[in-house]
């Protein structure tokens, strides 16, 4: 005996490709900040994601799949808070994207900081170290060409060399998302990030 369903009763939402893809790429991150990599089990993502393990499979075909789409979405993060500096000189927007990335550690930290944290810190049996490398290479060649046009412009010492002092923003960045993690708020809340960056930015404008 067929069993009826009411007119006005709720069915799951079919979700078109993309949207769905994109569902599953946020478990993956949300899993990721609070299992680690190796604990970011098929069976973890699509519980987080609310499909079955098999539609993940429909998208993806494998998990380092999954996991290199949630690298490719922390690279767009990163992209984003870069390219929002456009349009000012390379120390203004050396200190906008410190300033938002600060901000960023206080707001979407689970979003963000833990997962690319996660991410760097998997050991080299996952898998995926390749990807996370390349990941912050693409990172790193935004902000140095910021600050190699920087130079150009007349804004940077030009006697500087323009890698290492690309290391050195990021070495404030870094340490940002690590006291966030730890929740050394104090390091951004009591402006030792900000003082750092400051220093530095003193140190090689012209």
């Amino acid at each position: 005996m067929s069993r009826e369903v009411s007119p006005g009763a709720a069915r799951p939402r079919r979700l078109p490709p993309d949207e769905r893809r994109a569902q599953i790429v946020a478990a993956v991150l949300e899993v990721v900040s609070k299992f680690g990599v190796p604990g970011a089990t098929v069976s973890r993502i699509a519980a987080t994601a609310g499909v079955s393990e098999g539609a993940l499979y429909v998208h993806f075909g494998s998990r380092d799949d999954m996991l290199e789409a949630a690298l490719d979405l922390i690279f767009c993060e990163m992209a984003s808070l870069i390219e929002s500096s456009a349009g000012k000189t390379a120390v203004e927007r050396l200190t906008h994207i410190a300033e938002n990335h600060s901000r960023m550690m206080k707001t979407e930290l689970d979003r963000f900081a833990n997962p690319w944290i996660e991410f760097v810190a998997a050991g080299p049996q996952v898998g995926i170290r390749e990807a996370v490398a390349k990941t912050q290479s693409k990172a790193f060649a935004m902000m140095h060409e910021i600050v190699r046009r920087g130079q150009d412009e007349g804004c940077i010492r030009k006697d500087l060399d323009s890698r290492r002092l690309t290391w050195q923003f990021y070495t404030i960045l870094w340490a940002e998302n690590v006291s966030s993690m730890m929740g050394l708020s104090e390091y951004i809340d009591d402006g030792h990030s900000a003082y750092s960056l400051d220093l530095l930015l003193r140190e090689a404008a012209t």
